[in-house]
């Protein structure tokens, strides 16, 4: 029985090898360490075998040569203990003190054992084929050395499992919970010899699950898939090498699919893969739909290597007997050294990409400038989740001055934000960030709730202060439950809803015309009101403006500043203000600064002004003071 046990698992790590071996593969070290456990198990079990041939053949006479191969068998399954220790240390990571130190520790004491082992006693029990086992000292020593490699393993597992990822480290915990089993019942049952067995099962788990060659192919195309590139860029960082890369990414993969069957366009992928990966002369990775990155070793400079691949890739492309239009756009990363890790890199890559995305340039460098820019823009990002969390988003009040009333009845609240150090940050430095980041909905949530707070406890609508306006971002108007969420806040605080007001840009407008005139009416319908913030920087068509539900028109500081440049500008916008006038519309004239500019637009139909002339925008306290101290 036991030894029909060692021979089937001899043809399962066999087989494993010749898998490992026969496919196309990356040589990443965890894969090399895999390579290791699977020879060191089919030594031991080849070892097993050979032992109990040799005590079967002995007869009870038991010479220097059975015993040798006995410990030979004892030495093989500390070596697989090892290994399985080394796989699962090399996948942990390179760079950490500890898995170091441990790495040089676990070389000594095996180097210790190996010689140990031989030397002390053995002892042979042999009663017939399927009773027969190994015992004393060298047992011992084999089954304490195991173990504790095994204990080892499994508290890498433990303390780094946060490194790992779910799959890995359940094959990985696996694989040594069947070792520890297998070991346990062989040492209370000496006759079942069946820890090389468990071994050889335990690796066929990691293979299917974790090492197969086949994971790591995009079957489409034949090159390495996205899966493969992450875990060459983690060895790359582990190991601290620099490598350079280049994106080729397809610009027009609508036009193919729409012009040619799908199987023709599956035919002329697979043509162009392999182009790419004879030209190259590096790995090739198919990291996403329709775009490849390419390596670089030191070895091979990028521009050299770039300029081989453009080079094989431009020419004619035949689907269906037609020369089809390839557009191809290629990134340059020279150096993998700009990001700090494999996680941060791809997130660079996936930022690129996002801020190229309309280019029209068909080659395009992430370098290290780029790189410190998008640095910066992770750091401001940092600060305003930091800032959130922290409640540092803060809303200050510009006051707004009614020319017929010759008083403040409104203002215009802002955000800003407050770092760690107590410092205010400008809004111009975290507003864009915001916005890529969708973060900017959040903060818009916040600045709403506050104001509407603030008006409702400070009571300054008894102080002839109507309503505050507060701005919409552009990622707020094309959001469908936008009106839900500003209702549900108004009724929360208990706010008047006409003592709102909230104000939109032209450009927003258009870009979500439809969700944002539906929210606008709904808001509408509660009392609360709109203006069209910035006017004259945007797209200017007056017909389709018009037709928002708007209360208010707001220029901004150019053209109010532009009204006192000269006769020709004056007379334009004179117009404009006719026009507005004539559908009912109340204008601000925002950006004044003088009092002769005051004076000026209080004699045309200006309704309300708005500017540094009368504050800058202030705290909520300093606010509540600028509304006290104004002669009423």
């Amino acid at each position: 029985m036991n030894i029909q046990v060692q021979i089937c698992g001899i043809v399962v790590v066999s087989l494993l090898i010749i898998m490992s071996l026969n496919r196309k593969t990356i040589w990443l070290r965890s894969k090399k360490a895999f390579l290791v456990a699977l020879f060191t198990t089919l030594i031991a079990l080849i070892f097993d075998t050979l032992s109990i041939v040799a005590i079967v053949t002995a007869a009870g006479n038991y010479t220097s040569f059975t015993r040798a191969v006995c410990k030979t068998y004892l030495v093989s399954l500390v070596w697989m203990a090892f290994a399985m220790n080394y796989y699962t240390s090399v996948d942990v990571g390179a760079k950490n003190r500890m898995i170091r130190i441990h790495r040089i520790a676990s070389q000594i004491f095996l180097g210790i054992v190996t010689i140990i082992i031989p030397i002390i006693p053995v002892s042979i029990h042999h009663t017939s084929r399927t009773d027969l086992y190994t015992y004393g000292p060298a047992v011992i020593m084999t089954y304490l050395s195991a173990f504790i490699f095994t204990v080892i393993n499994v508290a890498i597992l433990i303390i780094f499992r946060r490194r790992m990822n779910r799959r890995r480290w359940g094959a990985e915990m696996t694989w040594m919970f069947m070792l520890v089993i297998s070991a346990a019942v062989q040492f209370m049952n000496n006759a079942l010899l069946i820890i090389g067995f468990a071994s050889a099962i335990g690796t066929l788990i990691v293979f299917i699950r974790l090492e197969n060659p086949e994971s790591f192919i995009d079957r489409e195309s034949g090159c390495f898939n996205d899966l493969a590139f992450s875990a060459f860029l983690e060895q790359c960082y582990n190991r601290g090498e620099l490598i350079s890369m280049l994106t080729i990414r397809f610009t027009n993969p609508h036009y193919l699919y729409e012009r040619y069957y799908n199987e023709n366009v599956a035919s002329f992928l697979k043509d162009f893969a392999k182009v790419l990966d004879q030209s190259s002369g590096g790995q090739v990775f198919k990291y996403r739909e329709w775009e490849y990155v390419v390596t670089f070793s030191r070895k091979t400079p990028i521009e050299v290597g770039s300029e081989k691949i453009q080079s094989a890739l431009d020419r004619a492309w035949i689907i269906e007997g037609d020369e089809a239009e390839i557009e191809l756009v290629y990134t340059e990363i020279p150096s993998t050294f700009i990001a700090r890790d494999a996680e941060s890199m791809l997130e660079m890559m996936r930022a690129f990409r996002r801020d190229y995305r309309n280019s029209s340039e068909s080659m395009l460098v992430m370098d290290e400038e780029w790189a410190d820019g998008y640095r910066r823009e992770q750091e401001v990002e940092d600060m305003i989740i930091s800032a959130i969390k922290d409640d540092r988003v803060m809303v200050y009040y510009q006051p707004i001055y009614s020319t017929a009333k010759k008083r403040f009845v409104s203002a215009e609240a802002l955000v800003r934000i407050v770092n760690a150090e107590g410092e205010l940050i400008p809004p111009g430095a975290f507003i864009p960030v915001a916005e890529d980041t969708g973060l900017i909905l959040e903060i818009g949530r916040i600045v709403f709730e506050k104001a509407c707070r603030f008006m409702k406890e400070s009571r300054l609508y008894e102080k002839g202060i109507e309503y505050f306006e507060i701005n919409l971002s552009a990622v707020q108007c094309m959001r469908t439950d936008l009106a839900d969420e500003f209702i549900k806040v108004i009724k929360d605080v208990g706010l008047d809803p006409r003592r709102i007001n909230l104000e939109i840009t032209e450009s927003k407008a258009i870009q979500s015309a439809d969700i944002l005139i539906s929210n606008m009416e709904k808001l509408r319908s509660i009392g609360i009101t709109f203006s069209l913030d910035d006017f004259g920087t945007g797209f200017s068509n007056l017909d389709y403006l018009l037709e928002l539900p708007i209360n208010i028109v707001k220029f901004d500081r150019k053209m109010t500043q532009a009204y006192f440049e000269n006769e020709k500008r004056r007379a334009v916008m004179g117009g404009v203000i006719n026009m507005i006038k004539a559908v009912d519309l109340e204008i601000v004239a925002e950006g004044v600064e003088e009092k002769y500019q005051l004076d000026e637009l209080s004699k045309i139909d200006i309704d309300f002004i708005q500017g540094y002339y009368f504050s800058k925008p202030v705290p909520a306290e300093e606010f509540i003071k600028l509304v006290y101290g104004q002669q009423l």
